[in-house]
C-alpha cells in the first residue's frame, strides 16, 4: 500500500520538494500487554453476598485515615516535588550527566530524612513508656509545636524543608492522641514504642518517591493493604484473576479526549503520596501483633525503596536526541532510524501508550509513514523555511515578554544550525502528539493497515495544525481550514529552548478586554469564577474591566505547572511552586469567552495537579500585577520558614460523607477579601438574606465542579465498605437524583448559613480581625435524609435508589477558625 495514494497536504506543497519513493507495508498479527490493576481494590472487594459495613474494625480504618488526612499535608509534599525537580533542572542545565544529577538530589533531602526520623524516635521515646499511664490533654501538641530539630538552622535554609517537618510531626502526633485515646480500644493491639519505631521507616520511603516523581522516575504502585489485616476486616480476598493477554480498549472519555490531542500520562491515576502513606500508617496501627506489623512495614518499605523505572527521564533523553538527529540531517537522508529509536521512548509514558507497546508491528508501520510525513518539514533547506515560519508567527514579539535568559536566547541572530533546531523541535511535538492520537485509536484500526494509514495520516494532519503556524500556500487553507488550528497564525514551541523541554509556549500573546460579565463566565479549577482571581489574588476593583495580555501553554508528558512557573514567570521562588496558582486551563469555553477561538482550548476535567499530555493553560497579565504573596503560612512551626512566600488562599470547598458518623461535613475556606467584604457588610447589618443569596451564588459553581463531574474533586467518602485511597463521586447516582441531592445539600448549606450570620456575626467579625489568611466556616450536617442509601451508592454497595427521600431538613451547626483550617 503506498502512503501516496492518499491525499496529504504534508506529502506534496510548494514550498518543500516531496519524496519520490513509496512505502509498502504488509499484514500483521496484534500481540498486546496485560493491564494493571488500581493498586487499592482487593481488600475492599467483599462478596456479592456481603452487605454488612458495621464491623468495628472496619469503621476504625476508614475513620483512621480520614482523620490522618490533611490539605496542607499534600501542599508540603507538592512544595518539596517542585524544590526537588528545580534542583535537577539545574543540575542538567549545569551538563551534570543524568545520574549524577538524580543522586545529588536524594544527598540534599538526606538532611530532611534524618531530621524527619529522628522526630519519630523523639516522639516514640517520649510517649512510648507512658502509654498505659495516660498522657495530659495538650501534651503531644506542645510537643510538636516546641521539638527543635538537631540541624534547625541547616532546616531553616531550606524552607520546603520545614514545612514538610512540621506536617509531619502534626501527623504522626495524631497517631500517638488515637492509638493512646478511647476511640479505638480493644481494635489496635499495639503499644506506642513499636508502632512509632515502624512509622519511621515509613518516611524515608515516602519521601523517596516524591524524589523519584521528581526527577522523571514512575514510582510503583504501593499494595493494597496486607492479606492478615484484609482477613481481620472480614473481607474473603478472591483468587487473583488470570492477566488478560491484550490491553484493554480505551474507555470512550479518553478516547475522545486523545483524539482531541490530551491523554492521562503514566501513573495519573495513581494515589497521592498522602494517600498511601496514610494506608500505611493505618495499616500499621490496625496491625494485631508485632509480626504482622512487620510485616506490613517491611513490604511498604521494599515497594517503596524500590526500582522505579525513569520513563519520563528517559522520554527527554530521546527527544532531545531525536531532535538534535533531526538537526543533523543531511540533504536526501531518512529521518526513519531516528522514529524508529523515538517513538519506543514516548510509548511508556503515554497512559493508553500500553496498547501500541503490544503491538509492535503497528510501531514498525508508523515508522516510516512518520517518516515520510516529516521528510517535508526537515533538512537543511526546508528546516530554514519551518523555523522563519514559526519566527514570523510571534517569536520575536514573544521574546519581549520571556525571561531575560530565554530572551537572549531568542533575540540573538539564530544561526542555520539555530534555525534547524528550532524547526527540529517543532516537528519532535508534532510527532509526540500525533502518536498520542494514534494510541486512542479504536482496535479494530490498529488492526487493519489500510485504516491505520489513513487514520495516522488524519492524526499527523490534526498534530500539525496544533503544532506549527502556517507552512502550506496559503490556497491549501483556504480548501482545508482544518489545517491551520483556530484560523490563527501561531506555533507552539517547545520549552525552555536548550535544554530539556518541560512544556510549549504558543508563539501568539493575545491582547484582551476582560469584561466582568466574562470574568463571571469562566471557570478555573475547582470550578472557581476567573473573576475571583482577579479580584482576590491580583487586587482588581470587583465589576470594572480589565486590559490583559494572554500568554498560552501546553502540557508535555511529565509537564508540572511550576515547571511553567518556574521558566516563564518566577516570584522569588526557584521551584515554580508559588507561581503556579497564576495558570489556568484553558478549556474550549475559556478561549471562547475570552479569545473568541474554542478551537484553542482543550476540554479537560482536572485540577492541574497531574497534567495531561496536550492540555493547556493561560496566563492573565494585567499590567503586571502578580498575586498577592505573604511569608509564611499557618501551620509553620517556630515563626521560621522565612524564605517560603505563598500567595494568599483563594476560596475553597471540601466534603466529607462520613457515613460511619452519619453525617455531611463542609469545610468552605473564605479568602481574605471574601472574609473582609463579609465582614464589612455584617458590621454594617446587612440583611441575613441578602448575605445568604451571595454565600449560595458562591458554592454553586464548586459544588456542581465536586459532585456533578468525575470522581476525585474534593470529595471525600468515610464508609466501612469503600476503600478510603478510592476516588468517590455521584456518578453511581441517576442523574436526576445526583442533581436533586446535590441541590438539597447546597440548601443545607445555605440555610446553615443563614443561620449563623443571624447568631454568631460577633464571632465571624473576630476571626476576620486575627492575622491569619481567610476564614474557615466548618459545617456539621446531622443525620441528613439519604445519607446510607447515597454513600452506598458512591461505595459501589448496592442498587442506586430511583428517588431519594430529602425530608426533613436536619440540623446544621457552623463553627468558624480564622485561617485555613481545613484537614
Amino acid at each position: 500500500m503506498s502512503v501516496a495514494t492518499i491525499p496529504a497536504p504534508f506529502l506534496a506543497f510548494d514550498s518543500f520538494s516531496p519524496p519520490t519513493e513509496s512505502e509498502t507495508s504488509v499484514g500483521y498479527g496484534i500481540s498486546e500487554r496485560a493491564a494493571t490493576r488500581s493498586p487499592f481494590i482487593s481488600v475492599y472487594e467483599a462478596g456479592d453476598d456481603e452487605t454488612a459495613y458495621d464491623d468495628p474494625m472496619r469503621e476504625a480504618c476508614a475513620g483512621l485515615i480520614d482523620e490522618l488526612h490533611d490539605e496542607e499535608f499534600d501542599e508540603a509534599l507538592f512544595e518539596l516535588e517542585c524544590h526537588a525537580r528545580a534542583l535537577h533542572d539545574r543540575q542538567l542545565s549545569a551538563g551534570m550527566p543524568r545520574g549524577q544529577a538524580d543522586r545529588a538530589v536524594m544527598q540534599h533531602f538526606a538532611p530532611l530524612v534524618r531530621e524527619c526520623e529522628a522526630a519519630v524516635d523523639a516522639m516514640a521515646q517520649q510517649f512510648g513508656p507512658r502509654q498505659g499511664a495516660g498522657l495530659v490533654e495538650g501534651e503531644v501538641d506542645a510537643f510538636v509545636d516546641g521539638y527543635t530539630p538537631a540541624a534547625s538552622h541547616e532546616m531553616q535554609q531550606e524552607p520546603q524543608f520545614e514545612q514538610f517537618f512540621g506536617k509531619l510531626l502534626k501527623k504522626v502526633g495524631g497517631v500517638v492522641k488515637k492509638v493512646a485515646g478511647t476511640a479505638i480500644q480493644g481494635i489496635t493491639k499495639l503499644t506506642l514504642g513499636p508502632l512509632l519505631s515502624r512509622i519511621k521507616a515509613l518516611v524515608k520511603p515516602l519521601l523517596q518517591r516524591v524524589l523519584q516523581k521528581a526527577i522523571g522516575h514512575l514510582p510503583a504502585p504501593v499494595q493494597p493493604i496486607a492479606l492478615q489485616l484484609a482477613r481481620k476486616l472480614g473481607f474473603a480476598p478472591p483468587e487473583p484473576a488470570p492477566a488478560p493477554t491484550t490491553a484493554t480498549a480505551p474507555d470512550a472519555t479518553a478516547a475522545d479526549a486523545a483524539a482531541a490531542g490530551v491523554q492521562d500520562v503514566a501513573g495519573a491515576d495513581a494515589p497521592l503520596p498522602q494517600q498511601e502513606f496514610d494506608q500505611q500508617v493505618a495499616n500499621a496501627v490496625l496491625a494485631q501483633d508485632e509480626t504482622q506489623l512487620d510485616m506490613e512495614v517491611a513490604q511498604s518499605v521494599a515497594l517503596g525503596q524500590g526500582e522505579a523505572p525513569p520513563v519520563f527521564a528517559e522520554l527527554d533523553d530521546a527527544r532531545e536526541r531525536f531532535i538534535h538527529e533531526l538537526q543533523d540531517l543531511r540533504p536526501g537522508e531518512s529521518p526513519q532510524p531516528m522514529m524508529e529509536n523515538f517513538i519506543p521512548a514516548l510509548l511508556p509514558v503515554l497512559k493508553l501508550g500500553i496498547r501500541l507497546i503490544g503491538r509492535p508491528r503497528v510501531i514498525n508501520f508508523l515508522s516510516p509513514l512518520l517518516a515520510k510525513l516529516i521528510a517535508n518539514l526537515v533538512g537543511p533547506q526546508q528546516a530554514a523555511v519551518l523555523s522563519r515560519a514559526i519566527v514570523d508567527s510571534g517569536l520575536k514579539l514573544l521574546s519581549l515578554e520571556m525571561s531575560e535568559e530565554v530572551t537572549q536566547e531568542m533575540t540573538q541572530e539564530m544561526t542555520q544550525e539555530q534555525e534547524a533546531g528550532l524547526a527540529a523541535s517543532a516537528v519532535a511535538a508534532t510527532v509526540e502528539e500525533t502518536v498520542g492520537r494514534i494510541a486512542a485509536l479504536p482496535d479494530h484500526v490498529l488492526d487493519q493497515p489500510e485504516l491505520l494509514e489513513g487514520y495516522a495520516m488524519e492524526a499527523f494532519e490534526q498534530a500539525a495544525a496544533a503544532n506549527l503556524p502556517a507552512v502550506l500556500p496559503p490556497g491549501i487553507y483556504r480548501q482545508r481550514p482544518e489545517l491551520l488550528e483556530a484560523g490563527i497564525d501561531a506555533g507552539w514551541v517547545m520549552l525552555p529552548l536548550r535544554g530539556r523541554k518541560r512544556y510549549k509556549r504558543c508563539t501568539r500573546v493575545f491582547d484582551v478586554r476582560i469584561t466582568p460579565h466574562m470574568a463571571g463566565e469562566v471557570m478555573s479549577f475547582e470550578g472557581a469564577p476567573l473573576a475571583d482571581f482577579l479580584h482576590e489574588q491580583l487586587g482588581l476593583p470587583e465589576g470594572e474591566a480589565a486590559d490583559a495580555q494572554l500568554h498560552l501553554y501546553e502540557a508535555l508528558p511529565g509537564t508540572r505547572l511550576a515547571d511553567i512557573a518556574r521558566n516563564e514567570f518566577e516570584q522569588g521562588d526557584a521551584s515554580g511552586a508559588l507561581g503556579s496558582q497564576e495558570l489556568h486551563p484553558l478549556t474550549p469555553q475559556a478561549a471562547a469567552t475570552l479569545l473568541g477561538a474554542p478551537g484553542l482550548g482543550r476540554a479537560v476535567d482536572g485540577n492541574g495537579q497531574r497534567p495531561a499530555m496536550g492540555q493547556r493553560f493561560y496566563r492573565v497579565d494585567v499590567g503586571g500585577r502578580r498575586p498577592h504573596a505573604m511569608h509564611g503560612r499557618h501551620g509553620h512551626r517556630h515563626g521560621h520558614a522565612h524564605g517560603l512566600a505563598h500567595a494568599r488562599r483563594a476560596m475553597h470547598l471540601g466534603l466529607r460523607f462520613d457515613c460511619t458518623q452519619d453525617q455531611i461535613r463542609a469545610c468552605i475556606f473564605l479568602s481574605e477579601a471574601k472574609a473582609q467584604k463579609l465582614a464589612m457588610r455584617l458590621r454594617q447589618s446587612t440583611n441575613a438574606g441578602v448575605l445568604s443569596a451571595g454565600f449560595g451564588r458562591a458554592l454553586q459553581s464548586r459544588l456542581q465542579h465536586i459532585l456533578s463531574g468525575p470522581p476525585g474533586r474534593g470529595l471525600r467518602l468515610v464508609h466501612a465498605g469503600a476503600s478510603p485511597a478510592a476516588s468517590v463521586g455521584m456518578q453511581n447516582l441517576p442523574q436526576a437524583q445526583a442533581r436533586r441531592y446535590a441541590g438539597a445539600l447546597q440548601n443545607w448549606l445555605v440555610q446553615g448559613f443563614a443561620s449563623f450570620i443571624q447568631t454568631q456575626s460577633a464571632a465571624f467579625i473576630a476571626a476576620t480581625e486575627n492575622a491569619a489568611d481567610g476564614v474557615t466556616l466548618r459545617f456539621s450536617i446531622a443525620h441528613p435524609p439519604a445519607l446510607k442509601a447515597v454513600c452506598d451508592a458512591m461505595a459501589g454497595r448496592g442498587a442506586a435508589p430511583a428517588q431519594l427521600t430529602l425530608d426533613p431538613a436536619p440540623a446544621v451547626t457552623v463553627d468558624v477558625a480564622p485561617g485555613h483550617r481545613c484537614g
